[in-house]
C-alpha cells in the first residue's frame, strides 16, 4: 500500500501543477497541505486506517479517468506529466527527499521536547489511527499543542505499519520542511548534475543559519516558519490570474501555520495584516477594477476564514477532550493575576539584550560568519531597501516590506521578552544567554526565516542580472554558505550516527527493570490503547526525568504519575490521586514502610500486588480496585 500512497501525493502535485499551470515543486508545499488537512481530518475518527484504500481509490480513479481521455487528450496528459517529472527541479526534489529519507533511517529521538511532546504524540497517532480520547492523550502537560507537524510523520511512518520507526518519523518532518522550499528550485532551468546538487544542498543547510534545533529533533516552530515563509512568498508571486491558486495558496499555508503550534495565531495575524497591507497599499489599480475588487473581497475573505476555521476545530476537539497544557494554564494565571513571578527579571532582560545583541542565532561559532540576532533582523530590515537601491524593487513596495518586517520583528520580540518575564519565568536556562538565544532563534524562527524567504524570492525572481550567472542566486548561495551552521547541517543528515551508541545506552538506563515491567503489563507500543494508568512509585523514586522516558515509551497508552509517601498519605490521597489525572488504571511499583495499608479498603481486605496492574474507578470518597490482564 506504500506504493499507492507515494503515488497519490505525486497525483496531488501533478493535478494541481496542469489545473493552475504552476511547475512540479511549485505546487508540492500546497499538495502537502492539503495531503496534511485530510490526515487531520480522518484523525478525529481514528480514521487514518482509511488512508490506503483511499490512496487505492484515488490511484484507481486517475487510472480510469486517464484511459478515458480522448487520444490527443491523453497524449498531452502524458507528456506533461514526463516533462514535470523530468524537469531538473523534480529530479533535485526527489533526489532530496530520498538522501534524506535514507540517511536519517537510524536516527533515534534524543531531543527533550520530543520525549515530551513531538515524538511521544506521533508515536499514539500512529498506534491509535488518530487522536486519544478523552483523557486518555499521551503527554498530558501538553494536551492542546497543535498535530499539525505530526501528519507528514504519521504519513511516512505508515511506509513501516507494524513497527515505529523512529527514523521515519524524522523522515516525514524533514520532507515536510523541505517541501515549502521545493518551489525555489524552479530556477534550475536545465539538467546540470552540478548545479541540482548544489542547489539541494542549499535547501537542507538553509534552516541552520537561523535555527539549529530541527538538527536535533522534530521542531515545530521551523516547520511553521517554513509555512510561514511560503505564505509570504505566495502573497507577493507576481502571477494572480487565477484567484483559486492565488487566495487558496494563501489559505492552505495559514491552516498550516496555525496547526503547527499555539503560537501559530500570533504568525497568522501577521500574515493577514501582510496580505491586507500588501493590497491596500500596493494593488490599488486592481482594487479599482469591478471584477478585481470582487475577486479580491472574496479572497481575502477565504484566507481569513479558512484558518480560523482550522485553529477552531481544534480548540473545539480540545475543549471536548479536556486536553489543556501547562503553559496554557501558567498564560491563564498570568492574565487574571494569579501567578507569583520569581525576582530576577532583571537578570533575564540582561540575558535577552546580550543573547539578542551578540549571541549567533545557532548559538555554537562557526568557521564563517555568526549572525546575532540584531544582525539578521537588520539584514531583514534594510534588505528590501537595498533591493530598491538596485532596482529589483519598486520603491512603494520596498517601504512597504521594510516597515512589515520592522514592525513584526519589533512586535515578535516584545512579545518574546514578556513570555520570558512571565510564563517561563521559572526556566532558570533562560537566564543564561546561551539558554536566552536558543528561545530566541526557536521561537522567533518564523519571523527570521519566514523573512529570508521573502527576501530570497525577490533575489531569485528580479536578480538575474545581464550576464549568464544569476546574480540573485549567486547572492543567496554565499550568504547560505557563510552564515550556515554546516556542522548541524551535517549532524541531522548523517553526524548523529556517531552518538546514537551512547543515546541508545542512556535510553535503556532510564528505563530500568522497574520501568520496563511496567510498560509491559501495560501494553507500550502496541495498537490500541486501554486509557490513562496512574504509576504510583515510592517517595524515594523521584524522577520527573524517567517519567518523561517512559512516557513516551508507554505511548499510545497515557501515563500520569505520583509518588507516595507511607508515613503520611492516607486512603483519601489515593483517591484523590487517582481522581486527579482521571485514571482508568492504577499500577504501583513496591512502597516502603508498610504501604500495603493504604489500598486494603479499597480492595475489601486483600492485600494489594505490587507490579499488577488495575482497573480502577472512583466511587465518591472511595474506589473499586480489580486485577486487570490485557488479551
Amino acid at each position: 500500500m506504500a506504493v499507492f500512497q507515494v503515488v497519490v501525493l505525486f497525483i496531488f502535485i501533478l493535478g494541481l501543477a496542469r489545473l493552475f499551470g504552476v511547475r512540479f515543486v511549485e505546487a508540492v508545499p500546497a499538495a502537502v497541505s492539503i495531503q496534511v488537512l485530510l490526515l487531520y481530518g480522518l484523525c478525529f475518527f481514528n480514521g487514518l486506517w482509511l488512508w490506503d484504500y483511499i490512496s487505492a481509490a484515488i490511484t484507481a480513479g486517475a487510472v480510469v479517468l486517464i484511459l478515458r481521455q480522448q487520444k490527443q487528450r491523453k497524449k498531452e496528459l502524458l507528456s506533461f506529466a514526463k516533462k514535470e517529472l523530468l524537469d531538473a527541479g523534480t529530479v533535485t526534489a526527489v533526489a532530496l527527499s530520498v538522501i534524506v529519507t535514507f540517511g536519517v533511517l537510524a536516527k533515534p529521538v534524543s531531543w527533550w521536547d520530543d520525549y515530551n511532546f513531538w515524538a511521544a504524540d506521533v508515536k499514539s497517532i500512529f498506534y491509535l489511527d488518530g487522536f486519544a480520547q478523552k483523557h486518555a492523550n499521551v503527554a498530558a502537560e501538553f494536551g492542546d499543542y497543535p498535530p499539525g507537524t505530526q501528519m507528514m510523520k504519521w504519513w511516512f511512518l505508515h511506509f513501516s505499519p507494524k513497527e515505529f520507526k523512529e527514523g521515519l518519523m524524522f523522515a516525514g518532518y524533514y520532507f515536510m520542511n523541505m517541501s515549502f522550499l521545493f518551489p525555489f528550485l524552479k530556477y534550475l532551468k536545465k539538467w546540470n548534475p552540478l548545479w541540482m546538487i548544489f542547489g539541494g544542498g542549499l535547501i537542507w543547510m538553509f534552516p541552520s543559519v537561523a535555527e539549529a534545533f530541527w538538527a536535533d529533533g522534530c521542531c515545530a516552530d521551523l516547520t511553521m516558519a517554513l509555512a510561514y515563509g511560503a505564505f509570504l512568498v505566495s502573497v507577493v508571486e507576481e502571477n494572480r490570474e487565477n484567484s483559486l491558486w492565488y487566495y487558496g495558496r494563501q489559505a492552505l499555508y495559514l491552516m498550516i501555520v496555525v496547526l503547527c503550534k499555539n503560537t501559530g495565531f500570533i504568525w497568522a495575524a501577521f500574515g493577514l495584516l501582510f496580505t491586507y497591507g500588501y493590497h491596500f497599499f500596493l494593488r490599488k489599480k486592481d482594487r479599482e477594477r469591478e471584477g478585481k475588487r470582487r475577486a479580491l473581497g472574496r479572497g481575502l475573505l477565504a484566507v481569513t476564514l479558512f484558518p480560523v476555521l482550522a485553529e477552531g476545530s481544534w480548540l473545539c476537539f480540545c475543549l471536548a477532550m479536556r486536553r489543556v497544557a501547562k503553559l496554557t494554564g501558567a498564560a491563564i494565571r498570568m492574565a487574571t493575576g494569579g501567578m507569583n513571578l520569581p525576582a530576577y527579571q532583571g537578570t533575564m532582560v540582561k540575558a535577552f539584550l546580550e543573547a539578542f545583541l551578540k549571541w549567533p542565532l545557532h548559538r555554537y561559532q562557526t568557521p564563517a560568519v555568526d549572525l546575532s540576532p540584531l544582525a539578521l533582523y537588520l539584514i531583514l530590515v534594510f534588505g528590501v531597501l537595498i533591493l530598491w537601491k538596485a532596482h529589483l524593487l519598486e520603491k512603494r513596495m520596498a517601504w512597504f516590506f521594510g516597515i512589515f518586517l520592522a514592525v513584526s520583528g519589533v512586535v515578535f520580540y516584545c512579545f518574546n521578552l514578556i513570555s520570558h518575564l512571565t510564563i517561563f519565568a521559572v526556566e532558570t536556562q533562560y537566564l543564561e544567554p546561551f539558554g536566552m538565544v536558543s528561545s530566541i532563534e526557536r521561537y522567533g524562527a518564523p519571523f527570521m526565516v519566514g523573512g529570508m524567504c521573502l527576501l530570497g524570492y525577490f533575489l531569485l525572481e528580479k536578480g538575474r542580472g545581464k550576464g549568464k550567472i544569476h546574480a540573485g542566486a549567486l547572492t543567496i548561495a554565499v550568504f547560505i554558505l557563510l552564515t550556515a551552521d554546516h556542522s548541524s547541517a551535517y549532524r541531522a543528515l548523517w553526524g548523529y550516527r556517531e552518538r546514537v551508541p551512547e543515546m541508545s545506552a542512556q535510553r535503556d538506563e532510564v528505563i530500568d527493570e522497574a520501568a520496563g515491567a511496567f510498560l509491559d503489563k501495560i501494553g507500550a507500543g502496541k495498537k490500541g490503547s486501554i486509557g490513562r494508568v496512574l504509576y504510583l512509585r515510592d517517595i524515594s523514586d523521584v524522577s520527573w526525568v524517567r517519567n518523561t522516558y517512559i512516557g513516551f515509551e508507554a505511548a499510545p497508552v497515557s501515563v500520569m504519575y505520583g509518588n507516595v509517601d507511607t508515613a503520611s498519605f492516607s486512603g483519601a490521597d489515593i483517591v484523590r490521586a487517582v481522581s486527579d489525572a482521571h485514571a482508568d488504571f492504577l499500577y504501583v511499583d513496591e512502597l516502603e514502610g508498610g504501604g500495603e495499608e493504604l489500598f486494603r479498603e479499597f480492595l475489601k481486605g486483600q492485600e494489594i500486588e505490587y507490579g499488577c496492574l488495575y482497573q480502577v474507578s472512583v466511587n465518591g470518597s472511595s474506589i473499586e480496585m480489580r486485577k486487570y490482564e490485557r488479551n
